[in-house]
């Protein structure tokens, strides 16, 4: 029975002696979600015959072709390259179908990276990882308990993503799964999926479903068929693929081998992630077939769980990554044209994120790199009328600071447009309409007006006017909306219809719509709140509050963004009418332009708080006096009943300056507590400022 010597660091103690037990007796007490607890491993320490070349970029070499007593066969071999472990001490075999890609090493973390469960930092020293040549990580975020089911967070996953990040690494996550059927997998999938939104991660990698016994066996290799474990597996796929993101599967060798079908995954846009602990990919020399090719594609190998990584003091799982960087940029074309530019665009290369594109100079009689983009276009404006330009495009990856570049684009060449009519301008515009204003050419005998459809992709005929007309108004348009118009001019001769070259696309933009829905609402004495509808693209918003004095609105306010759509308005003067209207803007190359404004809504303020409570008694009644507040409609008087324990509305005092109140209906000898509060009659509605300060009087 092979024996493992692995270390984690789990909660600050060190669980070697588990780990170096045989793994019948090891597997239930590992602890749940520790990726490759269900392998063994199978590696044989052995290195190349002596005087094997090696490559030293990127870590590749041929197999040599034989060896001595390792059981290798020759047709392994000869279908084999080979590649120093910068993190174990052994010689990997790689497929040979893979040597063209670029071979790149990674890391998979999770809480026993940073302390254990529950912990919420990361111990690795991400710096010296990438500087080791660590250029990517899968980071576990999530694990399904093996024993009860349940779904549960991995506390350090943003500590460990934070801080690849940081130092430039690619990061892909994994749920450590458990899933027996197709709603569990796609409850994982969602689950993974909320924490990214959550922790708003930036996760360029795949996400991955881990496939493997747990503690408590909840699952193991072959409970499921076939066919359940592969619906399993896309089901999982399906969610992460809808929402924008790779999916891949991680399990063991033997796992996927004998429980997956790896056509369907394939077909679903799966990638595959196979473990296992060994030299090669495939079985060792128990297997019966020594070294055979492994019958399915995979993209990521993790080939151990000892590896000893710079910035690190215990073991960590490593992984291969065969990237294919050779992919070729295909379909360079040119989309646009103008007498100052050329826009080009391409079809995406495989997952490169980003591209160079390159231009022919005649000067050096070479293809120089021009631009550096992660879009499929670009407007090349560093060109002369008339001019034809040849251009090439490549897409590349960065990983740990290094470029991987695929193949050129076939050359193509593109040419600008001769002169054409100038100084096309928006000279106004509302919320449905654009004016448009060029100069004239000489010669001309009508100008035609073009405008650019989204529908059609292309700019379309608007409307022909005659050689005198050098404006033209645009109707029927969105409000606030970008929209793009040309023009060029016409000379009819003999017949015939010949054009001038398109004047520069004019990019403009239309007003916001009329504000409507508005409302003005008492908030408080000093307050009023005031609310609109949204304005459909507006960037923004204005409020303008009526002036007494001036008669004039005058502008309190800026409400910036589309997300917010109200205002409060404070400092104000108590049991006061106040009046606003609002109007959107729209932000357009540094410049705000402005819709119409919405009807005048009003609302008053709430009275003051009453002041200066005053009792006096005598002759069986007590007298309330309070200090006169201005602009109220009058008072109300409350008095305890100590029986309920609760105010109760004794007078309705009407009119600002009538500030006292009688109380004839008391006991001599009994003790009253009053307060007092104003009130505001507005458009049928009365609108109460705060109670005054209680004041209790013992009744003569």
């Amino acid at each position: 029975m092979n024996t493992v010597r692995k270390e984690h660091l789990i909660g600050g103690a060190v669980i070697a002696a588990v780990l170096a037990l045989p793994f019948s007796a090891r597997a239930a007490q590992l602890p749940d979600g520790v990726m490759g607890q269900s392998l063994v491993d199978e590696t044989v320490y052995d290195t190349p015959d002596p005087g094997t070349a090696m490559y030293s970029i990127p870590g590749k070499s041929q197999a040599p072709s034989k060896k001595g007593t390792n059981g290798y066969t020759a047709d392994f071999l000869s279908d084999s390259f080979t590649s120093e472990g910068e993190y174990t001490d052994a010689t990997y075999y790689h497929k040979s179908e893979y040597e063209d890609y670029t071979l790149l090493n990674g890391i998979d973390v999770s809480w026993w990276q940073s302390g254990g469960k529950g912990s919420t930092g990361t111990n690795i020293d991400w710096s010296q990882a990438a500087d080791a040549g660590i250029s990517y990580a899968f980071v576990r975020v999530a694990s399904r308990d093996s024993a009860d089911g349940t779904i549960y967070e991995d506390t350090s996953a943003d500590a460990h993503i934070q801080g690849a990040l940081d130092n430039d690494m690619k990061v892909g996550l994994y749920i450590f799964s458990q899933a027996l059927d197709e709603e569990e997998a796609e409850e994982e999938a969602q689950y993974v999926l909320d924490l990214v939104e959550a922790w708003d991660w930036d996760v360029t990698m795949p996400i991955v479903l881990d496939r493997e016994a747990g503690s408590y066996k909840r699952l193991t290799a072959g409970m499921l068929s076939k066919s359940e474990e592969t619906d399993i597996c896309n089901a999982f796929s399906q969610v992460i693929s809808d929402a924008g993101y790779r999916p891949m599967v991680y399990a063991s060798y033997s796992w996927i081998n004998n429980y997956i079908d790896t056509d369907s995954l394939e077909d679903n846009g799966c990638a595959i992630w196979i473990a296992r602990y060994n030299n090669t990919t495939t079985s060792n020399a128990k297997s019966g077939v020594p070294y055979g090719d492994v019958p399915y594609d995979y993209e990521f190998w993790q080939y151990s769980s000892t590896g000893r990584v710079d910035g690190y003091s215990g073991n960590l799982d490593v992984d291969f990554w065969y990237k294919d960087t050779g992919i070729k940029t295909n379909n360079l074309q040119m989309t646009a044209n103008a007498s100052d530019s050329i826009t080009l665009k391409w079809s995406k290369a495989g997952d490169a994120p980003m591209y160079r594109v390159y231009r022919y100079d005649e000067d050096q009689e070479k293809y120089v790199a021009i631009k550096n983009t992660s879009k499929t276009s670009f407007t090349d404006t560093d060109v002369k009328a008339g001019k034809t330009y040849k251009y090439r495009v490549r897409g590349y990856w960065t990983f740990g600071g290094v470029n991987y570049y695929g193949r050129y684009s076939a050359d193509t060449e593109m040419t600008t447009l001769p002169a054409r009519v100038g100084s096309l301008q928006a000279d106004s515009r509302t919320s449905t309409t654009v004016t448009l204003d060029w100069k004239s050419v000489n010669g001309a005998t009508a100008y035609r007006i073009y405008q650019y459809s989204e529908d059609s992709e292309k700019f379309e005929k608007l409307a022909e006017v005659g050689p005198d007309v050098t404006e033209f108004k645009v109707a029927g348009l969105a409000g606030a909306k970008e929209y793009q118009f040309k023009v060029r001019a016409v000379r009819k001769f003999e017949g015939t219809n010949y054009y001038g070259s398109y004047s520069a696309v004019l990019s403009t933009v239309t007003a916001p719509k009329k504000t409507t829905g508005a409302a003005a609402e008492t908030a408080s004495s000093t307050e009023i709140d005031i609310s609109w509808d949204k304005v459909t693209r507006a960037s923004g918003y204005r409020v303008y509050r009526l002036n007494k004095d001036t008669g004039k609105y005058q502008h309190i306010a800026t409400v910036k963004g589309n997300k917010t759509f109200d205002y409060t308005d404070t400092g104000l003067k108590s049991a006061s009418e106040y009046s606003y209207r609002v109007r959107a803007y729209v932000t357009y190359d540094g410049t705000n332009y402005y819709g119409s404004y919405c009807d005048v809504v009003s609302a008053v303020t709430k009275p003051a708080k009453v002041k200066g409570l005053s009792l006096t008694t005598k002759s069986s009644s007590v007298t309330v006096s309070w200090n006169r507040l201005s602009g109220v409609t009058g008072y109300r008087v409350y008095r305890l009943n100590p029986k309920t324990g609760k105010y109760e509305k004794i007078a309705t005092v009407k009119g600002a300056s009538a500030v006292s109140y009688r109380d004839t209906s008391v006991k001599k000898g009994t003790t009253y507590t009053y307060k007092v509060r104003a009130y505001k009659a507005y458009n049928g509605t009365n609108y109460y400022g705060s109670y005054s300060a209680t004041a209790s009087v013992k009744a003569k």
